[in-house]
């Protein structure tokens, strides 16, 4: 077992990947299944190696056969209590759709998050797949974190998302973040109450089938359901828990407006700092940094490209949010 993931305080260096588990741990979370594939199979190995701390604390962690059972499981966990995370690469998530959005539609419990990492630029995948089309595709709620330490702490807060909107959140990484380390602030584990050690027995008669079992004609009307009320609780709290968020912007009174601004998200966020610290701009250009990108925040957009005559949107490989800020600007 790696002490460091029982650290309760103070400050280590992790992986990209290791900070994906031991955000869990700090988390709460009962079940950790998927399947491995880069950049994010590195999981699956640090899952092995503290094996003895999840079984001693009754969290289950087992490979699945393929991405689409991992979801089907996060399924079953969702009749009860739980928090439950299936992580996969970007091809896998593609294998996985079918599932998630049956699965999404019926909703959650305590929470279930589909981490999914991204080779933007193919260095060991054989497709350059962008996961962000897909979360949209199965109307899953999309957050992006920008920094290691978000990497982490962020996993909680997706879980909140999660079990306030009653859908499945998908958690973006890419292959320079879970490669990738470096030092962040640690915090206590919380152990699940509902484990392999203490499990519960379910009344089925009180799961509601009707939600639970997503059949035609009742499948398009939950759709809309999820469209209209699901995902505007989830951009709640997205605002709420503060994950977009305008730096750099000059709040004085006068409100004077700025050249330019950046709108940036994930790895592109921290690639722009990077780079304006280079140029010795740091702090000079206002950014927007949305953390849930799905579904985009129109409001603070709207506030951001008020005070600024142009608008550069940083992403990788394809232009996604510039598009869609594009089309409601």
């Amino acid at each position: 077992m790696d002490e460091r993931f029982t650290q309760a305080s103070g400050t280590q260096v992790y992986t990209g990947c290791e900070l994906l588990v031991k955000g869990a741990l700090e988390s709460g979370v009962s079940l950790l299944t998927g399947y491995p594939g880069s950049p994010i199979a590195e999981v699956f190995d640090i899952l092995q190696r503290n094996a003895a701390l999840l079984k001693a604390k009754g969290i289950v962690a087992q490979i699945a056969n393929n991405e689409a059972l991992s979801i089907a499981r996060l399924n079953g966990s969702q009749m009860a209590d739980v928090r439950a995370i299936a992580f996969m690469k970007s091809v896998g998530f593609q294998v996985a759709s079918d599932a998630l959005a049956i699965s999404n539609l019926a909703g959650t419990t305590s929470g279930a998050l589909v981490v999914v990492g991204d080779d933007t630029w193919s260095h060991s995948t054989q497709v350059p797949a962008d996961s962000r089309f897909l979360a949209r595709h199965v109307h899953t709620p999309l957050i992006e974190p920008g920094t290691f330490q978000e990497l982490k702490d962020w996993m909680n807060i997706a879980f909140q998302v999660s079990a306030a909107a009653n859908l499945y959140v998908c958690y973006l990484t890419t292959e320079n973040q879970a490669s990738a380390g470096g030092k962040v602030q640690l915090h206590p584990n919380i152990y699940p109450e509902v484990n392999d050690l203490k499990q519960i027995n379910l009344n089925t008669q009180l799961i509601d089938a009707d939600k639970r079992v997503i059949l035609p004609p009742h499948t398009a009307q939950i759709e809309v359901e999820t469209m209209r009320k699901r995902m505007p609780i989830a951009l709640e709290i997205a605002r709420n828990l503060k994950l977009n968020e305008i730096q750099f912007m000059d709040g004085t009174a006068s409100q004077k407006k700025h050249r330019l601004g950046f709108v940036t998200s994930g790895l592109a966020y921290s690639c722009l700092v990077h780079a304006l610290g280079e140029l010795r701009l740091a702090g000079e250009i206002p950014i927007l940094k949305l953390g849930m990108t799905h579904p985009v925040d129109t409001d603070i957009v709207r506030r951001f490209a008020e005070r600024v005559n142009e608008i550069y949107v940083v992403e990788e490989r394809r232009p996604l949010l510039e598009n869609e800020i594009k089309a409601f600007i």
